[in-house]
């Protein structure tokens, strides 16, 4: 019953043309994308949940649980559900407006981090504390230099190698075509992607990569596609330097591949000693 005067209520308020309503879909969901779920929510609180992170574009309410999903995505392609059934609600937080949000709608953060508000009334973009989903994941390479420059080293969480003996890693001389990648082994929406260079020489070898993300294991099906996380253009000309990248627009997928896309020449060879990737656990509901 209580859900049913719930649903009444928002609707009239819809069709009332409330300013501070935006467009809801009601009996929809967007599927794919959900990276959080927050029970004993509101619509309003699930607005303003959405509006103070970075990475959120759209929200699910559901009424029944009164339980907020928070997406990645705000696709329509991706919605689904039925309108006999109207146990969810389905919003962009696009076309929300300053007041029901408050202030954290005129904040906008970076995709790792989340709008706070004080008690003075001011707010604050913070990191949301993601952790490196890379650390000590599966690893492969499209050749090896030697056994001690394994791709697996590029992941082991040291920070403070960053020199070639052991704790680098380097694609073989002549490899025209280089490429890394780490299995997360499950799905993620990757936001940023952290990658050191070397300290001890030859620093300008990083340059001009993409970082890609796949939903399988490209090195099994050559033929898939890749979603761009980013295509870095120039140098990394600073030792040691580790360099914070955030993805154009939030990828989805289990394979991040480094790849190295103008090979000078046989002796350039692509290296690095440490990728981090952060980002959310894509949730299935």
């Amino acid at each position: 019953m209580f859900d049913t005067i719930c649903c009444l209520i928002l609707t009239c308020m819809f069709l009332l043309g409330n300013a501070c309503m935006p467009e809801l879909q009601y009996g929809q969901r967007l599927v794919g994308s959900t990276f959080k779920v927050t029970d004993e929510s509101s619509l309003f609180t699930c607005a303003a949940e959405c509006g103070s992170y970075g990475i959120c574009k759209s929200f699910n309410f559901e009424l029944r649980r009164r339980a907020c999903h928070l997406n990645s995505l705000d696709e329509l392609s991706c919605l689904e559900g039925s309108r006999k059934e109207p146990d969810f609600i389905y919003s962009s937080i696009s076309s929300w407006n300053q007041t029901p949000l408050g202030p954290c709608r005129a904040m906008p953060c970076r995709y790792t981090h989340r709008c706070n508000g004080r008690r003075n009334g001011k707010v604050n973009c913070a990191e949301e504390g993601l952790h490196n989903i890379a650390k000590n994941k599966p690893t492969n390479a499209s050749s090896l230099f030697d056994k001690k420059h394994q791709p697996s080293v590029a992941v082991d969480g040291d920070l403070r190698a960053r020199w070639s003996f052991g704790s680098c890693f380097h694609v073989k001389i002549g490899d025209l075509s280089p490429w890394w990648q780490v299995d997360l082994r499950d799905t993620y929406i990757v936001v940023e992607v952290r990658v050191t260079s070397r300290q001890d020489c030859c620093t300008k070898r990083l340059h001009d990569f993409s970082l890609d993300m796949y939903q399988a294991d490209p090195m099994v099906n050559h033929y898939l596609s890749s979603q761009l996380c980013y295509m870095y253009s120039g140098a990394v000309t600073e030792p040691g330097k580790t360099v914070a990248i955030q993805c154009t627009s939030p990828v989805t997928g289990r394979y991040l591949r480094v790849s190295g896309k103008k090979t000078k020449n046989r002796n350039d060879l692509l290296q690095f000693c440490e990728v981090e990737v952060f980002g959310f656990k894509l949730i299935h509901w």
